[in-house]
């Protein structure tokens, strides 16, 4: 189609024509701000401009790209690569600059001397340095891919340190690219202290504002389970390390692109400098972990996973149960009057009534009857073997937790026999009636949540009472109620119950008004748990 015919085809741009309409955005809609990306294209989509723009989006900001250079690649590496022409990259440059307000850019891969000339020179000349009041640029300082194919040429990285280094905002070199710009020997930078080291080097050889020296590839981490980046911020001549859990996977192809791209996006929303680095290392390390299988090489990361809306998110190093954390924070006071209750407070502090805790021990005894009888319902509605065992073991937990109660009466002079005597108050009933109720009515997972806040909320309240100073452990009579509740058993148990929860709901994936009845089913049994020592204290008040 002709540049003409386009134009015939397009509709007017006045109001209606026919049953068309131009769509306008809403009054004060947010305008995101654009950010560019100056770099490479990566075929198998997980590197260069193809991540940078992903990430941009995925940031809420508007991206825009100039390629210096074509590469033929995969996930297993890249085959060919052929740079653009500099006097084709500075038309691109302009062509951007002459429309469009750009808040920041990020540079990649800028494959030779003259191309790094050219950005240099045309930016220079365009844009001021942010701290003069102009553009945020954060420099990736690509040389080597991740399938380590050589993507700078020898003889340019001179005029990257000298001509476009002084104009970066940002720098955010990996190891051994540090110790390039430094002129040290692979294998110089071994410690995170020398990562701090380089990152002040860097900044103050090129009156660099901020530098982040990317730690992926340290072999001796502070701590093994963690990978450490540094961050200098010349101003301030300060160095924060950020650590992020190490993730064991392949999906690593692109992580600096997403990074350096990340903190571009974050710097063009206004964020300050150590806040938009340290939200673009989580942003890239939560999207290791959210990754898909594609290819068989160095995979890419799942840049899209912040824009996946879904009211239950996938779980992640950092928030590791999702669905458990949604039910609480729908509503937190409820959950907070319930695991810090008067009863528990008295009970960790020795003050308690020793007419109110018999009370309760013996409600308590019948309750666990029914809790036990609840678990093994669940156990019946599940069709795994492993859930069917995880279920049954609950229940079998509850009858040890019953024989604690007897014991701990039996001190107080209280038969046994008369444990099996007790008329079940109205809080138990309402309590465990309705935990039936929903099993009969309801399917395992509607089932597992109503029981839910005994289970969590015991073991959250047990350990948050442990912690309390005022509570008393020596001569405390009722230490070893809440010793049980503390213990590796019963907590181990709690994490195998939550682990289940939180994997049945994963796998449903429930919808807005299933998650709507699932809420009022953990909040009304909250509120049912709360009730349960209310009663007992209630009927037997403290003096």
């Amino acid at each position: 189609m002709s540049d003409d015919d386009s134009s015939k085809a397009r509709p007017a741009d006045t109001g209606q024509q026919g049953n068309e309409r131009t769509l306008q955005p809403e009054p004060g809609t947010a305008v995101p701000p654009a950010v560019l990306t100056i770099a490479g294209s990566d075929s198998g989509g997980g590197a260069g401009i193809q991540a940078d723009l992903k990430t941009f989006m995925a940031n809420g900001t508007y991206g825009l790209s100039v390629i210096t250079a074509i590469t033929a690649q995969n996930t297993r590496g890249v085959r060919r690569a052929v740079g653009v022409e500099p006097a084709l990259i500075r038309e691109q440059l302009e062509a951007v600059l002459d429309d469009i307000d750009v808040r920041a850019a990020k540079v990649g891969m800028v494959p030779d001397a003259r191309s790094i000339e050219t950005l240099a020179s045309v930016w220079g000349a365009r844009l001021k340095k942010e701290s003069d009041g102009g553009c945020h640029l954060v420099v990736d300082p690509v040389m080597v891919s991740t399938s380590g194919h050589h993507l700078l040429d020898p003889g340019a990285l001179e005029t990257l340190c000298t001509a476009l280094l002084p104009l970066a905002t940002v720098v955010t070199p990996n190891l051994r690219e540090a110790e390039a710009i430094l002129g040290l020997n692979a294998g110089d930078i071994g410690s995170v202290a020398q990562m701090e080291g380089a990152a002040q080097d860097i900044a103050d050889r090129y009156g660099i504002p901020v530098v982040v020296v990317k730690g992926g590839h340290l072999e001796q981490q502070e701590t093994a389970a963690a990978v450490t980046d540094v961050v200098y911020v010349q101003a301030e001549t300060r160095v924060t390390r950020i650590e992020s859990p190490r993730i064991d996977t392949q999906s690593t192809h692109g992580t600096g692109c997403t990074l350096s791209a990340a903190i571009a996006a974050n710097l063009a929303k206004g964020m300050p400098y150590l806040a938009a680095v340290r939200q673009g290392i989580r942003y890239v390390n939560e999207a290791m972990q959210a990754a898909y299988p594609v290819g068989g090489g160095h995979r890419p990361v799942n840049h899209a996973y912040a824009l996946q809306v879904a009211p239950v998110p996938r779980p992640t190093l950092h928030s590791p149960h999702p669905f458990t954390d949604y039910l609480r924070a729908q509503n937190n006071a409820l959950w907070t009057k319930y695991i810090r209750h008067p009863f528990v407070q008295q009970a960790g502090a020795g003050t308690l009534d020793r007419n109110v805790f018999i009370y309760y021990l013996k409600q308590d005894y019948v309750y666990l009857k029914h809790y036990a009888r609840s678990y093994a319902m669940a156990a019946f509605k599940s069709d795994t073997p492993e859930e069917i065992s995880v279920l049954s073991g609950i229940a079998q937990k509850c009858i040890g937790e019953s024989e604690l109660h007897v014991e701990l009466c039996a001190k107080w002079g209280i038969r046994g026999e008369e444990m099996g005597r007790i008329e079940e108050s109205w809080a138990s009933v309402a309590y465990t009636r309705y935990i039936l109720d929903r099993g009969a009515c309801g399917d395992v997972l509607e089932l597992l949540v109503a029981m839910y806040p005994c289970l969590l909320g015991y073991g959250e309240a047990s350990v948050s009472q442990a912690k309390d100073p005022l509570t008393v452990t020596q001569g405390n009579p009722y230490w070893p109620w809440l010793e049980f509740y503390v213990g590796e058993e019963f907590q181990t148990t709690v994490e195998r119950g939550q682990a289940m929860i939180e994997e049945l709901a994963q796998r449903e994936n429930p919808s807005a008004g299933r998650l709507e009845r699932l809420v009022k089913t953990f909040n009304d049994t909250v509120a049912l748990e709360i009730a349960f020592w209310d009663n007992a204290l209630q009927l037997h008040p403290t003096g």
